[in-house]
């Protein structure tokens, strides 16, 4: 049978047809574009929930392959049965804020030769898509398929006895700091301690649910390795105890002191913007002290919410709200 062929009159004269008032006038062609245009940029922004759901990259190989993921190796080998475990806050900047670090970086690697040499960005994906960031709560953790549920609602309860409420962060300067293993080398912002010592608080509901578990606890030993003394430091030195990130399986952050006040680790905070394979070379630690961070501590933002990724699935806990704002693992 022959296929039926159409003019493209139709489709012309739709595309020039003039749409309607409500009082049965009409209107012009280059009115109704101008109200589109409009109409689009009114849209309210994704929800939060919206993003979580496309999180987790996809899986490219049943092995841990560093090849696959620009020569980085995963320091906990994948186990059948065991789910990596997160608990962290999420933060995505505003285009503004984001112009101002994806500067910074390109400004660390401008003119540098050698490409080992350069920091990698961690503000966007390979594809050039804008990318989360976030502060870490917890170590890394490894739950039994069993643990799943149960450490997500220990995490809730441990989160509302916290009585936290959303409080506003804003940064304080920058600093190099290598992971537990000294595999990774991190460019990060530090951050100001917040009204009502938000972040120490979250910190201790997150590590009292991963000592509930029996599981590592982040900030409670001394064994991180700060590189240089934010932007204005240079070379290796030893943190002061407050600064110092470890592991530990001891309740030392499960356990107020008598006074009532809990352990303080804001020095410890930060969130990384990006990382090298190798130690940060001294041109590069140079053009980190030259950064003028008071152009950073402009960029503020309001922690509204905490998450916990068990495996590919992320729950969103609100400080507001004390209930999850995502069912995650649990389907509700």
């Amino acid at each position: 049978m022959a296929l039926v062929e159409y003019s493209d009159s139709e489709e012309s004269q739709k595309e020039d047809a003039p749409t309607t008032k409500s009082d049965g006038a009409k209107l012009p062609k280059s009115l109704k574009r101008k109200h589109s245009a409009s109409s689009a940029a009114d849209l309210p922004p994704l929800p939060d929930a919206f993003h979580d759901l496309y999180a987790s990259a996809v899986r490219v190989s049943n092995k841990d392959d560093p090849a696959l993921h620009g020569g980085r190796q995963r320091v906990t080998p994948h186990i059948e049965g065991n789910w990596p475990t997160h608990v962290y806050i999420e933060w995505y900047p505003l285009s503004a804020e984001s112009s101002k670090l994806h500067s910074l970086i390109r400004n660390l690697n401008g003119g540098l030769e050698a490409r080992d040499a350069k920091v990698k960005t961690l503000l966007e994906s390979e594809l050039g898509a804008e990318m989360p960031l976030h502060i870490s709560l917890s170590r890394s953790l490894m739950l039994s398929t069993d643990e799943r549920q149960p450490f997500v609602e220990r995490l809730k309860s441990a989160l509302e006895e916290s009585v936290t409420k959303p409080f506003e962060l804003h940064m304080s300067g920058l600093n190099w700091v290598p992971n537990y293993e000294r595999t990774r080398w991190f460019l990060v912002l530090q951050l100001a301690k917040p009204a009502e010592d938000g972040l120490n608080a979250l910190l201790l509901a997150s590590n009292q649910t991963a000592a509930a578990f029996d599981k590592r606890q982040l900030y409670a030993a001394s064994n991180s390795h700060p590189i240089g003394e934010g932007a204005r430091g240079r070379g290796s030195r030893r943190s002061r105890p407050s600064e110092r990130a470890g592991l530990s399986r001891s309740p030392i952050l499960t356990q107020r002191t008598s006074s009532g006040s809990r352990p303080d680790c804001s020095s410890s905070f930060h969130i990384s913007i990006a990382w090298s394979l190798s130690p940060p070379t001294e041109e590069i630690v140079a053009r980190a002290r030259s950064v003028d961070v008071s152009d950073l501590q402009s960029i503020r933002f309001t922690v509204r919410s905490i998450k916990a990724k068990v495996g590919n699935a992320i729950t969103a806990l609100s400080l507001e709200s004390k209930s999850l704002a995502l069912g995650g693992i649990l389907g509700k």
